[in-house]
């Protein structure tokens, strides 16, 4: 009896066994079909594209940045790699121009005032879509160019400045603004902080922030962010 059981529990170790080869062979040769290859940025900067690849690659990938060379090494399957790669190609491309418009807004939840004969129709749109309030007056507003890659300062209105880095835009047509500051200042005092951090914005499609808010006086901040190419000439689009 004892000698059955042996040889049955023999069996099913067997079995098992011949179960886990595919599995086993399987990962190793997806292990051995991974592919290694360092990409050195020409134009535009290695570390702004390392989010953006992490999120392309296989659970099996990995990345390095090599900032002193401008450098991202990929480590994946080869058809996910060309896909990398086609990515990388089209990101780094010659630094483009683009036109920033910005709108910052006192809104209220008391009173009907239509903002319609100062602000877009584009903006009203999302303002009505994403927010609540009801009325709004326009504490500044402009508009500025800047490349990609450029560190940027803007005077908006006469109480409000905004600095950031601008990203580069990405074949979804999107682009992140680096280190994002509002600061408002009132009287020629000392600037009082009321944002700060990244923002992707989609080109062509408003941005708004509703930065602060007031309950008592039912009332709030709001920041518009617009980005435009300056030059259509296929902005987002690949080349």
């Amino acid at each position: 009896m004892t000698a059955a059981r042996s040889a049955s529990a023999r069996i099913v170790l067997a079995v098992a066994a011949l179960l886990l080869l595919p599995a086993a062979g399987a990962a190793q040769q997806e292990a051995e079909t991974q592919v290694r290859h360092a990409f050195t940025l020409q134009h535009q900067r290695a570390d702004d594209a390392l989010e953006w690849m992490q999120s392309e690659m296989s659970a099996h990938g990995t990345i390095e940045l090599q900032r002193a060379t401008n450098t991202l090494v990929l480590r994946d399957a080869r058809s996910v790699l060309e896909h990398l790669l086609a990515l990388l190609r089209d990101f780094d491309h010659p630094r483009r121009q683009v036109e920033f418009e910005i709108f910052i807004l006192e809104a209220s939840r008391r009173g009907s005032g239509d903002p319609r004969s100062e602000l877009p129709a584009q903006l009203i749109d999302e303002l009505g879509d994403w927010l609540a309030f009801t009325s709004y007056r326009q504490l500044g507003q402009g508009r500025f160019e800047a490349m990609e890659g450029e560190d940027v300062r803007f005077e908006v209105g006469s109480e409000f400045r905004i600095g950031f880095r601008v990203g580069t835009v990405l074949l979804d047509r999107r682009l992140k603004l680096y280190g994002v500051e509002v600061e408002r200042s009132r009287g020629g005092g000392l600037g009082e902080q009321v944002f700060n951090g990244h923002l992707n914005v989609w080109v062509g499609k408003p941005l708004v922030l509703a930065l602060s808010y007031r309950d008592a006086e039912a009332s709030g901040l709001v920041v518009a962010v617009t980005v435009r190419p300056a030059q259509e000439d296929g902005l987002g689009a690949g080349e």
